[in-house]
């Protein structure tokens, strides 16, 4: 099945709104699913992003945000250890969607492929996004795209989720920093629904970079253990 990924502009914010709503319809649990304002979509389809659709013949069938956040409120950088005079390389992975039907032909990683190459020249030394743990196709995508997951924060009004992290343009893992030990290769799995444990693993020293699937379809966050130029800034 063939499929094209395009670059979207201003004036295609009205597609990008009825996609969004469209998705978030069939959602089995909505609260996975952040939908953007108007005036958010606007801003990453000018210059303060990159937004991109998958279209199988005239059928716009997903989307991924890239948002820059720069000196707007809204940066996930603030909660890490990202130093604050490089706030303006950050780039987020923000929404990426697909329509029911059409899952399962690998759209996310698509997606993901060519926003990554579009970032070239932007300036981004860091990629963050985050996805709800009860999303674990959510998370396979942010891992399979090279981000490995730092951390459990609360976000858009009291939701949990899981925070990612990678550096950019380099592959993973960066080079530790200067004076840091490697740490030992090891690997655990945690249940992506129970959060206590994941937070106590974060705390630990874990990170997530890959998800487990079950006969049963529970989903396990893979963690390894990692040498991190960045990670979260505090923990309560």
């Amino acid at each position: 099945m063939t499929f094209g990924i395009q670059r979207l502009g201003p004036a295609d914010l009205g597609l990008l709104l009825d996609l969004q709503e469209k998705i978030h319809a069939a959602q089995p649990d909505p609260d996975t699913f952040q939908r953007s304002t108007p005036e958010f979509l606007a801003y990453c389809l000018a210059d303060g992003g990159r937004c991109y659709r998958a279209v199988h013949g005239d059928e716009t069938v997903a989307y991924r945000i890239v948002y820059f956040p720069r000196e707007r409120p809204f940066n996930l950088a603030i909660d890490t250890t990202v130093p604050t005079a490089q706030y303006g390389t950050v780039a987020h992975f923000d929404t990426i969607g697909v329509l029911p039907d059409w899952r399962g032909h690998g759209l996310a990683r698509r997606l993901n492929s060519r926003a990554l190459t579009d970032l070239a020249d932007t300036g981004t030394r860091h990629i963050l996004a985050t996805s709800a743990p009860t999303n674990p196709y959510g998370v396979r995508a942010l891992a399979e795209a090279g981000s490995r997951a730092i951390g459990v924060v609360e976000k858009f009004g009291g939701k949990l989720r899981l925070l990612f992290y990678r550096p950019y343009p380099q592959a993973w893992p960066a080079a530790p920093a200067t004076g840091a030990q490697p740490v030992a290769a090891a690997r655990r799995h945690v249940a992506l629904v129970d959060t206590a444990a994941l937070v106590d693993a974060f705390r630990q020293g874990w990170v997530g970079a890959g998800v487990r699937f079950a006969a049963s379809g529970a989903a396990d966050l893979r963690m390894v253990r990692s040498c991190l130029p960045v990670s979260l800034r505090t923990y309560d």
